[in-house]
Order: C-alpha cells, then structure tokens, then sequence
C-alpha cells in the first residue's frame, strides 16, 4: 500500500527563465499567453506556445522540460484500467443513492454532498461514519 503513495517534490525549475532555452524574452511573451507558471506550461499543448512565435520543436523541448521538473507523465490505458480497478465501492445503505452514485460512494475520491437545508447532507454524513 504504501507504494501507491506518492511524495510531491519541489519542481527543479521556479520560474519560467529557469526553463532551459527560455530567456528573458520568451518568458514575457508566454506570460503575455497567460503562462505565469512551470505548472501552467507542462500542461500546455505545443500549439498553444505558436503565437509566442516559438517553433514547434521548441515548444516540445519547453513543455516537455516543464513536465520533468513537475514529475508529470503519462500513463496507458491498461496501466489505468488496472488502477480503476483497484478502487471499491462503499454502500450508503440507501439503494436507490447508491444506484445515482453509480453503485455506491468510491475509494480513492472525495465525495461531496450538497443542497438545501433540510435535504439530508449531515445525516448521510453521519452514516456513513
């Protein structure tokens, strides 16, 4: 189990200039594309630098920069598939809550109840502790 943990890491690179290839001049213009972070940029799409007047290759080795320095990557499906697999489903004791949460109240996830006052949230909490 303990595996599964993940331990977040201090990004190697701060600020857009620390990227390698970005200086002074190609940071301003990605702030001016609205790209004030590394976080921003590792999830960018090449594309998207274009009107920066960065090449695509470019593009590529400065998203792809961005995205080691987050620990950011990409994983196949099967990977994915055994995962959502890994993950139960939790009874709330109402059958008919459980068919609207699609069987049930997942692991791994956050859950949030919400409506008016008077509709329930607090005693369903309570349940389910």
């Amino acid at each position: 189990m303990s595996e599964d943990i993940e331990v977040q890491k201090k990004p190697k690179y701060e600020a857009l200039e620390d990227l390698p290839g970005v200086g002074p001049a190609t940071a301003q213009k990605l702030r001016d594309l609205g790209f004030h972070t590394i976080e921003s940029l590792a999830m960018a799409a090449v594309k998207e630098l274009e009107p920066a007047g960065i090449s695509d290759k470019k593009a590529l080795a400065i998203i792809n920069a961005a995205r080691s320095s987050m620990g950011v990557s990409f994983i196949r499906a099967d990977e994915l598939l055994k995962m959502r697999q890994k993950v139960l489903r939790l009874t709330t004791g109402s059958k008919a809550l459980d068919r609207l949460l699609g069987g049930g109240l997942e692991t791994q996830a956050i859950t949030e109840f919400y409506g008016e006052y008077g509709s329930g949230k607090s005693q369903i909490c309570h349940q389910l502790c």
